[in-house]
């Protein structure tokens, strides 16, 4: 039996390396097929929207030089003798002719930061430190007579640089002139005299006259005006965030006012009330900004059009790098198209500011509708055959914005919580009486996004908002609750 069974022949080496090399050979076939159609899809690049050209005009300049907030604020440390406001076209000027030349050589911006000549110049310095007035962390109002020998020698030191800062409030609005771009100037006052402003008229409240009182509340009501000129004019989002912590310290030195029994504010009512109901809620939306914020991604994407693939995402010279990485930066740059991500940004830009837009309770509906399209337009998907990294930058640079929302709702929510603290000393609430009085007016006592109504701490004897933002470590929520001062 032996002899005439069948031998099944061997798949020999040789047969093995023949199929593998098939296999290779089509793989290899296949994927070059599908480079090569990856390539031609993303060979050219789509012309401008209509949107996108839109959102590249800025809106009219309404205001004068001399009436505009953002040129005062720039040029605001310039020296004694000079205008702010003509320091503040300087400085623009300055940084146009810079910007221009870094748009025209994106490396150009590696020497030096566009406005840097002007900040060489002399300016008046805030002399001394006013630590002891911080009010978006403590209190601002408690103890400060112990000061009133260090606020009458800081006045007098800075007594130019107050004089500029108390006159902010009588200038019509707030818009920023200088292009759009990374290299935006965010204009603020030294770090020292707002502080020493807001220092001032707590003592004058607590140490002054019923007419010194009422001198001291119209200030802060100025100042409640000067950066809710800032939060509702044209600007970045640097200029909003930064108007609405400036608010949020005003109003929180307003309800410690507010809160103290043992002051009769009687001739200050007025002033008070005018200065709880200044701003509207709608200033707290913030979606006028996406239109300024666009043009800065649109200054970046014009520097990547004219670097033409030298320094794709680096931020470094390509010439000093190697020939490899300069290669990459090359191919790489075949798979952004400019407009293409630029009309992208758009189509971003529009539904960002239709969320902002919404009513603050149909905010989370809002959100969630935005969500669903960038996941299907934005995010990781088929779509990324063509123009992936200017998807993926977009992907990046979207989604920060949120919880810039939310954090000008608190601030919003701050405003209300101020007002509940007036209302509760102007119709002498007692302390027993506070969590049905807050039931009975929403309006104050709640959150105006998801309607969380307030908490009420009667041991403390203070309320805090219980905010939806993620917020500086620190940064105040709360006040006091006044009560009646006790009969003798």
């Amino acid at each position: 039996m032996e002899r005439w069974r069948v031998e099944k022949p061997k798949l020999g080496i040789g047969r093995i390396w023949q199929r593998f090399l098939i296999v290779a050979k089509w793989t290899i076939g296949v994927l070059v097929v599908l480079g090569l159609l990856f390539v031609g899809i993303n060979w050219f690049d789509e012309d401008l929207s209509l949107e996108a050209k839109a959102l590249l005009i800025a809106p009219p300049n309404p205001y004068k030089p001399e009436e505009n907030l953002y040129l005062a604020l720039l040029g605001f440390d310039t020296k004694e003798g000079e205008s702010p406001v003509a320091a503040g076209q300087a400085r623009v000027a300055a940084y146009e002719t810079e910007v221009a030349a870094a748009l025209q050589d994106p490396q150009y911006i590696l020497k030096e930061f566009p406005d840097s000549a002007w900040q060489k110049k002399e300016k008046l310095a805030f002399q001394g430190k006013v630590d002891f007035c911080l009010p978006l962390t403590k209190s601002c109002f408690g103890g400060v007579k112990i000061h009133k020998e260090e606020i009458g020698r800081l006045l007098k030191a800075n007594r130019e640089l107050y004089r500029r800062y108390s006159r902010l409030h009588g200038l019509k609005g707030y818009y920023e002139t200088a292009t759009p771009s990374f290299f935006i100037m965010s204009p603020y006052a030294p770090s020292g005299i707002r502080p020493l402003y807001l220092a001032n008229i707590a003592l004058r409240v607590q140490s002054g006259t019923r007419l010194q009182r009422k001198g001291a509340t119209t200030d802060l009501g100025d100042d409640i005006h000067t950066w809710r000129l800032e939060l509702t004019g044209s600007g970045s989002l640097i200029s909003k965030m930064l108007a609405v912590a400036y608010l949020q310290g005003d109003y929180a030195l307003l309800a410690d006012i507010v809160a103290d029994s043992t002051l009769d504010l009687e001739g200050s009512s007025l002033e008070i009330r005018s200065a709880v109901e200044l701003s509207d809620e709608d200033d707290w939306k913030i979606g006028k900004l996406f239109a300024f914020e666009y043009r800065i991604t649109a200054f970046f994407l014009n520097q990547m059009r004219v670097a033409k693939g030298k320094r794709l995402l680096a931020d470094f010279p390509s010439e000093g790098r190697g020939w490899w990485e300069r290669f990459l930066d090359q191919v790489s740059f075949l798979f952004i198209k400019i407009n293409a991500t630029q009309n992208l940004q758009a189509r971003v830009t529009a539904r960002l500011q239709k969320m902002a837009g919404a009513n603050p309770r149909e905010f989370f509906v809002a959100r969630d509708t935005y969500h669903n399209w960038f996941r299907d337009n934005v995010e990781f998907g088929v779509h990324y055959f063509y123009n992936p990294i200017g998807k993926f930058m977009m992907g990046i640079a979207s989604d920060a914005y949120e919880n810039y929302y939310l954090r000008a709702y608190d601030g919003a929510a701050f405003q209300r919580l101020v007002r509940l603290g007036y209302e509760i000393r102007n119709q002498k609430v007692e302390d027993k009486a506070v969590p049905s009085f807050m039931q009975r007016n929403p309006q104050w006592a709640s959150h105006p996004v998801d309607g969380r109504t307030f908490v009420w701490d009667e041991k403390k004897r203070e309320i805090v908002v219980q905010t939806l933002g993620q917020q500086p470590e620190g940064r105040r929520f709360s006040i006091p609750v006044w009560r009646a001062a006790p009969r003798n």
